[in-house]
C-alpha cells in the first residue's frame, strides 16, 4: 500500500498553512461557515484534536468578549455581528496551527526543515519542541500549587497588577528555572550520545 513520504508531507504543510491561515483571516464570508465545518472534520479525528479544540475555544472566548465590548461600547448593538465576525476569522487563522501541530511529529519537522536551517539551529528547534509539552506540564502544576498555597490567581485577580505581579513570583520564575535544568539536562544527553555540529545526524529507519 503506498503511504507518502512523512518528510514530503510535512514539507507540504508548513507551505499550506500559511495559505490557510490568510484564507481564515482575509477570506469571503461565504467561506467562513465551510471552512469551519472543514476544520472540525479534520481536527476532531485527531487523537488530542477534540481536548486541544475544547481548549482553543476556551482561550478564545474572553477574547470574544472583549471584541464584543469594545464594539459595543463604539457602535453599540450594531457592531455585535461584526465583533463576532472578527472573532471567528481570529479562531480560524489559529485552527491552521493546531492541525500542524497535532499532526506532525517533532523528529519529522526538523527532518523536513534540514534543506532550510543550519544544523546548530536545526537542534535548537527540536530541542524547544521537546521541551514544549514539559514546560506546559510544568506551569500547570506550579499554578495548582500557588492556589493551594493560597497565592491570588483567580480571574478577579488578573484584573489588577498585584495578580501579574503574584503569577511571576509563583508560577513563571519557578517555571524559568524549571527550564533551565531541563536545557542543562538536554545538553548533557547530546554531549554524551557524541553530537558534534559539524556530523550528519544519524537516525533510525522505519522497516515495513
Amino acid at each position: 500500500m503506498w503511504r507518502p513520504d512523512p518528510v514530503r508531507l510535512t514539507q507540504a504543510k508548513l507551505l499550506a498553512v500559511p495559505l490557510l491561515t490568510l484564507l481564515g483571516l482575509s477570506g469571503p464570508n461565504w467561506l467562513l461557515a465551510p471552512l469551519m465545518l472543514a476544520w472540525l472534520a479534520v481536527l476532531l479525528p485527531l487523537p488530542k484534536g477534540p481536548r486541544q479544540l475544547r481548549r482553543t475555544l476556551l482561550f478564545m472566548l474572553p477574547n470574544w468578549l472583549l471584541i464584543s465590548a469594545v464594539y459595543a461600547f463604539k457602535f453599540g448593538a450594531d457592531g455585535l455581528p461584526m465583533a463576532g465576525l472578527i472573532s471567528v476569522r481570529i479562531l480560524l487563522g489559529i485552527l491552521p496551527g493546531l492541525w500542524f501541530y497535532l499532526s506532525t511529529p517533532g523528529q519529522t519537522l526538523i527532518r523536513a526543515l534540514d534543506p532550510w536551517l543550519s544544523r546548530r539551529n536545526a537542534t535548537v528547534l527540536q530541542a524547544a519542541l521537546a521541551l514544549l509539552p514539559t514546560m506546559v506540564n510544568e506551569a500547570r502544576l506550579l499554578f495548582q500549587l500557588a492556589k493551594l498555597r493560597g497565592a491570588h490567581l483567580s480571574a478577579r485577580d488578573f484584573l489588577r497588577p498585584r495578580g501579574y505581579a503574584e503569577l511571576g513570583q509563583t508560577v513563571l520564575l519557578p517555571l524559568l528555572v524549571q527550564m533551565m535544568r531541563f536545557s542543562e539536562q538536554q545538553a548533557l544527553a547530546l554531549r554524551s550520545r557524541g553530537y558534534q555540529e559539524d556530523q550528519p545526524l544519524t537516525r533510525f529507519k522505519e522497516i515495513l
